[in-house]
């Protein structure tokens, strides 16, 4: 008895053992012919990053100020102070590295400074397509002349 009993074990671990290698075959077959997408992947995870650090951002500057209500702002950062403050007298007192809100519906523009938690500016804004590139050109030349993040 004690050796169909032993046969019956043995034959169990046999065919759970051919069930995993089955298992990781296949799957290793899936992955070989679909891939995993982890360009994608990784892209979901910057996009989620971004997107909770301008919430953060705009968190911060409603606490200083009191927001448009129902549109989320593009989100540029500045990187060439200098030059936009001879273009615009809007940019006089920002600096590289200051965050500037569009909020396009309320035409509204704000300068915000990240490191001090304060408000450099705000000032009115005129929204005109810009039909090569899809992107926003403001009076501020916010989108020419700075990083811009759209949400």
């Amino acid at each position: 008895m004690n050796k169909i009993l032993l046969k019956k074990i043995c034959y169990g671990v046999l065919l759970i053992l051919v069930g995993i290698l089955l298992g990781i075959g296949s799957t290793f077959l899936y992955v070989q012919k679909y891939g995993i997408p982890f360009e994608k992947v990784l892209q979901n995870v910057s996009k989620v990053e971004e997107d909770k650090k301008m919430q953060e951002i705009v968190n911060n500057v409603a606490k200083l100020m009191v927001l448009p209500k129902g549109e989320q702002p593009v989100v540029a950062t500045i990187t060439d102070s200098v030059a936009l403050a001879k273009e615009q007298p809007f940019y006089v007192g920002s600096s590289n590295g200051d965050i500037v809100l569009v909020y396009q519906k309320a035409l509204k523009a704000i300068i915000y400074n990240p490191e001090k938690n304060i408000i450099i500016n705000v000032g009115p804004v005129s929204v005109q397509p810009d039909t090569q590139k899809g992107q926003v050109s403001t009076t501020n030349k916010v989108a020419t002349t700075s990083e811009q993040k759209k949400k």
